[in-house]
């Protein structure tokens, strides 16, 4: 005679679930889903291409002295707007667009004197006076408001 155990039958495992969607609403929302990700990748894209100019200044701030600040905000101004508006700004109206064009007023008048004394003088700044002036810099070219296309940004 054969032993109990040895008359019992394993239990039944029915076959693992497939990962294959089984209805046309998978098949629906998983094609809205592919389509939403790859929208949100090209606009991602596009904007990383659009802000480059930016990563490039910011790159070009920590290697550029003092002086040359003010010529790498117009360079980088000139990147984002038309010729038109930006070349010819100096002095009071070049300062009006940098706080214009930004969220916020980076070059508040003790950091907007300092840059105009630093652009023409060769008068040597004091390292607090650097260093409130580059991070001003930095600011701006972070926070600016680059117009769109056929927008254009009118300075108060």
């Amino acid at each position: 005679m054969r032993a109990p155990l040895d008359q019992l039958y394993d239990f039944y495992q029915p076959p693992l679930p497939s990962w294959r969607p089984q209805t046309v609403g998978s098949y629906v929302t998983l094609s809205i889903l592919a389509i939403l990700l790859t929208g949100l990748l090209v606009f991602l894209w596009h904007r990383w291409r659009r802000n480059r100019y930016r990563r490039e200044a910011l790159r070009a701030l920590a290697h550029t002295d003092v002086r040359g600040i003010s010529e790498l905000l117009k360079r980088t101004a000139l990147s984002a707007w038309p010729r038109t508006q930006v070349a010819a700004l100096t002095g009071p109206a070049w300062l009006t667009f940098l706080n214009t064009s930004a969220s916020q007023a980076p070059f508040d008048s003790s950091v907007a004197n300092q840059l105009e004394v630093m652009a023409f003088s060769a008068a040597e700044t004091s390292d607090e006076d650097e260093s409130a002036l580059r991070s001003a810099a930095a600011l701006w070219i972070r926070e600016h408001a680059a117009p769109r296309k056929g927008e254009k940004h009118v300075s108060a």
